[in-house]
C-alpha cells in the first residue's frame, strides 16, 4: 500500500497556499479586461502577450480546454478547485 502525502502548498485554497493566492492576484490583475466568454487558450495567450511571470500562466493549465469561462471568478475557482484533492484518491 502506498500513502501519498498532499504538500500543504497543494492544499487548494488560495488563504492556505500563499503562492497560489499571489499567482491569481497577478492572473486577475492581467485578465481584468479580457473580455468574457472567453477560452482556456484564449486567457493563456492574453497572459502571455502581457509578459504574465510564467508561474501564473502555468495555473491556466490547470483549466479545461473544452469549457468556455464566463468571468474572471469562474477561472479562478476552476483553477482552486483543479487543486483540491479528489475524496478517495
Amino acid at each position: 500500500m502506498t500513502t501519498v502525502h498532499v504538500a500543504e502548498e497543494h492544499a487548494g485554497s488560495p488563504g492556505e497556499d500563499p503562492q497560489l493566492a499571489a499567482q491569481l492576484e497577478v492572473l486577475r490583475a492581467a485578465l481584468a479586461d479580457h473580455p468574457f466568454p472567453t477560452h482556456q487558450d484564449d486567457l493563456i495567450a492574453s497572459c502571455l502577450a502581457l509578459g504574465v511571470p510564467s508561474r501564473a500562466c502555468c495555473r491556466l493549465a490547470l483549466l479545461d480546454r473544452t469549457l468556455e469561462y464566463a468571468s474572471l471568478d469562474e477561472v479562478t475557482g476552476a483553477i482552486v478547485r483543479a487543486l483540491v484533492p479528489m475524496p478517495g484518491a
